[in-house]
């Protein structure tokens, strides 16, 4: 295929593997790889990147004309959208990611891992969060998670959880991705913020 075609065939794979929330499944790992989902079990980091990827393709179906692929993307997009905000909003944040049997990661009814960087940053990249929510979310990253060192990936760390629910227990709380800071990350929060 041509390097468009691939293009559309990746994002078409995203679409192929949702859950129960329409969302992408995190599959063996979606960046984190401490995060056990399960086969189903859905990534909210990854569905705004999917919201991303279906933006820019959509410039590239317009460059060449393609109408067909354009209207394909819009569908999609709305239909994204929709599930984001219907099950991804936890009213002053985003989740994390949903495991197959509907364990919430990053939801304010969380004991730890309350909130994580990931979502946040790419709701406002990929255009998903308004300035008004982008704002919000901003404030409680800048509330929860920055240090002197930069912004944590999650808070509380994992102390208790199941090591079969979050394999990060296993590192001491502020290391690697039971609540560590990431430097390529940070690139991700300057690009939110501006």
């Amino acid at each position: 295929a041509t390097v468009y075609g691939h293009l559309k065939q990746a994002i078409q794979f995203n679409l192929d593997r949702t859950g129960k929330h329409g969302l992408p499944c995190g599959l063996s790992a979606d960046w984190n790889d401490c995060i056990r989902l399960g086969l189903r079990g859905e990534s909210v980091f990854v569905a705004f990147q999917l919201r991303f990827a279906l933006k820019e393709f959509s410039k590239l179906a317009r460059f060449q004309g393609k109408n067909s692929d354009e209207d394909w993307v819009s569908e999609n997009l709305a239909r994204l959208d929709n599930d984001i905000e219907t099950h991804a909003w936890d009213g002053n944040w985003y989740l994390r990611a949903f495991r197959e049997d509907g364990y919430k990661f990053g939801s304010q009814e969380s004991q730890e891992g309350k909130i994580f960087m990931n979502p946040q940053v790419w709701a406002i990249i990929s255009g998903h969060a308004d300035e008004e929510r982008s704002e919000k979310i901003l404030k409680e990253v800048e509330k929860r998670l920055l240090t002197e060192f930069g912004v944590m990936i999650c808070d509380p760390p994992y102390k208790e959880t199941d090591h079969k629910v979050m394999l990060a227990r296993l590192f001491n709380p502020g290391l690697k991705e039971n609540g560590g800071i990431f430097t390529h990350t940070q690139g991700w929060m300057v690009m939110a913020e501006c």
